[in-house]
C-alpha cells in the first residue's frame, strides 16, 4: 500500500463566489505544488461541470479517476433542508446520475447552472438514506461553523440527534477550518467517527486549495480504497490529518451578528466582578477587561448560548438588538463531553498548519495573497526545495533556513507549536503572529 495526499472537498465555477479559472489545468498546477495526489472533483451533481468531468478524466481498471498525474474522487456538497452542509462521495458517473435523479424533485436548483451545491428539501436521515441506499458515501461537512452546519448553535449536539435511524450509514465528519481533532475529540458522538480535514476550496490558489489535507493510507486512489480507509477496514486508513491551526479559521472567534467584530476578553488588576461592563470597542474587537478572564468568559459563553448577549457596539448606534454568536471555539465549549480532548486509539495525529503563502505574506508584511511579490516568492522556494507540503512537514529546517531564514524560523516555531496567532472570526481569518528579531 502507498501513502497519497488528498483534499476531498472543493467547488467548481458553478457554486458562487468560485474562481472561474477553476478547472482541472489550473487545479493541476497547483495539486503539483502543493504535494497533493488526490482532489474532490466538487460539485459533480451540477451537469455541465458533471459533462466537463466526464469528458476530461479517464478511468482506469482499478476504477480510478485521474487527469494527467492527479487522481479524483467524484464529490458533492448537498445542503438539506435544515440548512445542513454534507459532502458527499460517488464511486463513479452512473452513480452519480442515478442520485442526481432521485433529488431532483426535491430540489429547485439541482440541474440549474449556480446548482454547485443543490439545495435538497429533505431531512439529514433522508438524504443518507438516499445516497448510501444508491451507492455514495456521506457525511457532515465543516462540522462546527455557526453557518449551515450540524453543531452550529441552537441545532444539533450529537450525530444520532441529527441523522436519527441513518446514523450508521455515516462515516466521517469533516472538521472545518476552524476546528481540529484536539477541538472535535471533546464530543463523545464523534469518537467512532473518522475525521477529514478538507480545504473547501473556491478557488486553484495554493493559499485556497490544499491548505488542510489528509495522508491516506491505500492500495490505490480509488472510490472503493478511500471508503475502506474511512471505515478503517483491511489496513487503509487515514494516518495524518492537516490543517490551518483552528484560530486562523473565520469562525473561531464569538462574534456579532451585525458588525462582525470578534469578542475577547482580557486580564485587568482591577475587580469588577463578572457584569461585563468594562469593555473597549476596536475596528475588529470588542474587547471585555475581567480579574478572572476564563470564568467571565465561560459565564459570557452561557449567556450567548441562550441567545441572551446584546452587542455592546451596535446597541447604541441602531434601535436593533443584535445579538453575539457562539463561535466554534465556544459552541464546543458550550456542547462538548469533556474538558479537554480523548482520542479513540484510532484517531491519527492532527498537524496545525500554515499555508507558506500566508507565512511569506506575513513575513513580507503583506495583507494581499495574490500580491505578485508573494506570489513569486512562493514559486521560487517550491522551485528551490520541492512541494510546499515537503517544506512545511518534512524538509530540514537547516536547509530552509539556508535557503530564508526567517521562512525557516517560522516553519521551525510551527513544528514546535510556538507560533502566536490572532484568532479569526465574523468571516474574517485570523493571523499568526511573528516575533522575528
Amino acid at each position: 500500500m502507498k501513502y497519497y495526499y488528498a483534499d476531498l472537498h472543493i467547488h467548481s465555477p458553478h457554486s458562487i463566489a468560485v474562481s472561474q479559472s477553476l478547472n482541472l489545468d489550473s487545479m493541476e498546477k497547483t495539486c503539483k505544488k502543493k504535494g497533493l495526489n488526490i482532489l474532490g472533483t466538487g460539485d459533480i451533481l451540477q451537469p455541465e461541470w458533471l459533462k466537463y468531468m466526464e469528458d476530461h478524466l479517464e478511468k482506469n481498471n482499478n476504477s480510478v479517476y485521474s487527469y494527467n498525474d492527479i487522481f479524483f474522487i467524484l464529490q458533492s456538497e448537498i445542503e438539506d433542508e435544515k440548512n445542513i452542509h454534507h459532502i458527499v462521495f460517488f464511486p463513479n458517473f452512473e452513480v452519480v446520475r442515478e442520485i442526481q435523479e432521485k433529488l431532483k424533485p426535491h430540489s429547485k436548483n439541482i440541474l440549474g447552472e449556480w446548482g454547485g451545491r443543490p439545495r435538497v428539501n429533505l431531512s439529514p436521515p433522508e438524504l443518507a438514506d438516499i445516497i448510501t441506499d444508491i451507492g455514495g458515501v456521506m457525511g457532515p461537512a465543516h462540522a462546527f461553523t455557526p453557518f449551515k452546519a450540524i453543531f452550529r448553535q441552537n441545532r444539533y449536539r450529537t450525530m444520532e440527534e441529527c441523522y436519527q435511524g441513518a446514523v450508521d450509514k455515516i462515516d466521517f465528519v469533516e472538521l472545518g477550518l476552524s476546528a481540529n481533532t484536539d477541538l472535535a475529540d471533546r464530543l463523545k458522538t464523534l469518537e467512532n467517527f473518522s475525521f477529514l480535514s478538507n480545504s473547501d476550496a473556491h478557488s486553484q490558489k495554493p493559499y485556497s486549495l490544499g491548505r488542510e489535507f489528509n495522508k491516506f493510507y491505500i492500495e490505490n486512489p480509488s472510490f472503493e480504497e478511500i471508503l475502506l480507509a474511512l471505515k478503517r477496514k483491511d489496513g487503509r486508513k487515514i494516518s495524518l490529518n492537516v490543517g490551518l491551526h483552528p484560530k486562523l479559521g473565520k469562525y473561531y472567534n464569538m462574534f456579532c451578528s451585525k458588525c462582525r467584530r470578534r469578542v475577547l476578553f482580557k486580564k485587568t488588576s482591577k475587580s469588577f466582578g463578572i457584569n461585563f461592563s468594562q469593555y473597549s470597542i476596536t475596528e475588529n474587537f470588542i474587547i471585555f477587561f475581567e480579574k478572572d478572564p476564563i470564568s467571565a468568559k465561560n459565564a459570557y459563553i452561557k449567556d450567548v448560548a441562550k441567545k441572551k448577549m446584546i452587542c455592546p457596539a451596535c446597541k447604541d448606534k441602531t434601535g436593533n438588538n443584535y445579538k453575539i454568536k457562539l463561535g466554534v471555539s465556544e459552541r464546543i465549549d458550550d456542547i462538548s463531553t469533556y474538558k479537554e480532548p480523548k482520542h479513540p486509539p484510532h484517531r491519527p495525529p492532527y498537524i496545525n498548519a500554515v499555508p507558506l503563502i500566508d507565512i511569506i505574506r506575513s513575513i513580507e508584511g503583506i495583507k494581499s495573497k495574490n500580491s505578485k511579490t508573494v506570489v513569486n516568492a512562493y514559486n521560487k522556494i517550491i522551485e528551490k526545495l520541492g512541494t510546499e507540503y515537503e517544506i512545511l512537514l518534512n524538509h530540514s529546517i537547516e536547509n530552509i533556513k539556508k535557503y530564508n531564514e526567517s521562512i525557516g524560523s517560522v516553519i521551525q516555531a510551527l513544528r514546535n507549536n510556538e507560533i502566536k496567532y490572532t484568532p479569526g472570526g465574523g468571516g474574517t481569518y485570523g493571523n499568526i503572529e511573528l516575533d522575528l528579531e
